[in-house]
């Protein structure tokens, strides 16, 4: 285990740790490049197309992968150390068709909804919405095969192909477009899709390369339904927290329009920065408040989550503050019509360093078992953020959505803090 300094485990987790915060930094990077290469390039209005329709995008994909990518990590995981090779083939079998079928779905519905809508919307968003649409199920099964490779215990090798190729082939070829023929809200979605097309390639090859020889050629068995009643909490917690990461953006662009919310998705790209220490200092955290909490050593644990809160806010602190004092001129980089989003920057950085102060509670309940609470949260959150926005929107444009978004992310983290202390002792507060 972690604490007896077991060299295997160690090294196992030190490269898994390591590559992952590689993985990240590379992909925040490749993100903002993306972002800032599609908002210059396009301008303001047909960005707001673009992440209008991305929004759509991820949030249609939470339900139509129907936590099946969770499911998979932990049951593959389960299946190979009692080398139950059958139902280890087949739970990886039946998530790829259950999440096929229903991502096809889902693109029926919303089809026939884009259709019936047709007349409220120009057909620049109508035609990027039908390419969306064919993007969808290339994600969902993109995140399948990084679920059943993470539980095949390959966590840096599963993370590839999400992390970096699909950001990074983005935006090589987004640049390589521009310099030809210029970049609009539809080409830039048929670019994705053919990058998303390549990464369920290289994906599709992960898995295979690591999946044991024995589950390779076994006879694959099904349990529909242990797999089904299972996946359920999974799903609500990924619907929930999506719908509170994209709600704003979606909302914003339903009621302001697209250059409105393209503004709005650049503010919360940015305020996003502000979490990356706390992300980080997660990763390894994880496995170490299991050991600690499954042997009682809620002292040692305590010192452990304050030192690491503390850290992570001090850290984080002087990037918000350079966020907010100098907002104008970070938009700026991303063309002078995201200069008024200032306002809503600011907002959404004081939101996230609630976040970042109250500490690593999902993880803390995702980890001693408690992860309906953390569902409950992200539920209550999202609530908040639906409601708050739809007050505040029509009175103060953007600056309303984003402190919708922040109130509801201080909510959260606070509900979570309470719960973490009232189920388990700890108070998750750096201070």
């Amino acid at each position: 285990m972690l604490l007896h300094r077991d060299p295997t485990l160690k090294g196992y987790m030190v490269r898994g740790a390591g590559g992952s915060l590689f993985l990240r930094l590379a992909n925040t990077v490749l993100v903002i490049g993306v972002t800032l290469a599609l908002a210059r390039i396009m301008g303001a209005r047909d960005y707001g197309v673009y992440a209008y329709v991305i929004s759509w995008v991820s949030l249609l994909s939470v339900p139509a992968t129907m936590g099946l990518d969770t499911l998979l990590v932990r049951e593959v995981a389960r299946y190979r150390a009692s080398e139950d090779w059958d139902a280890l083939r087949g739970v990886i079998q039946w998530c790829d068709r259950k999440g096929l079928i229903v991502s096809l779905g889902v693109i029926i519905v919303w089809g026939c909804t884009w259709w019936a809508l047709s007349d409220r919307f120009g057909p620049q968003i109508k035609s990027a919405s039908l390419l969306g649409a064919v993007l969808l199920p290339l994600m969902v099964l993109i995140s399948l095969r990084r679920g059943s490779v993470q539980g095949l215990g390959h966590v840096v090798e599963a993370q590839i192909p999400v992390m970096l190729i699909l950001p990074g082939g983005l935006l090589a070829l987004i640049l390589i477009l521009a310099f030809f023929t210029g970049v609009t809200p539809t080409t830039a979605i048929a670019t994705q899709i053919l990058i998303a097309l390549f990464a369920l390639l290289v994906a599709t090859r992960i898995r295979s390369r690591y999946l044991p020889e024995n589950a390779s050629v076994a006879q694959p068995s099904y349990l529909s339904g242990q797999w089904i009643r299972s996946s359920l909490p999974f799903m609500f917690m990924g619907v929930a927290g999506i719908v509170n990461q994209r709600l704003s953006t979606v909302i914003t662009g339903t009621m302001l329009g697209p250059q409105s919310a393209g503004i709005l998705d650049v503010a919360i790209k940015g305020s996003a920065v502000v979490t990356f220490i706390l992300t980080a200092v997660n990763m390894p955290l994880a496995p170490v408040v299991v050991e600690l909490y499954s042997r009682g050593e809620k002292e040692r644990l305590q010192l452990l989550i304050t030192k690491c809160t503390r850290g992570a806010f001090l850290a984080s602190l002087p990037v918000a503050l350079g966020l907010i004092i100098f907002s104008t001129r970070v938009l700026s980089f991303f063309g002078n019509e995201f200069i008024s989003g200032a306002p809503a920057l600011g907002i959404l950085v004081l939101g996230q360093l609630v976040n970042v102060g109250s500490g690593s509670v999902a993880l803390l309940l995702n980890m001693t078992g408690y992860e309906w609470d953390t569902a409950k949260g992200v539920g209550i959150a999202a609530g908040v953020n639906f409601v708050l926005s739809l007050l505040l929107i029509p009175i103060v444009g953007i600056e309303g959505a984003a402190m919708a978004n922040a109130v509801s992310v201080a909510v959260w983290n606070i509900l979570m803090a309470g719960w973490v202390y009232k189920k388990l002792k700890i108070k998750s507060f750096g201070f």
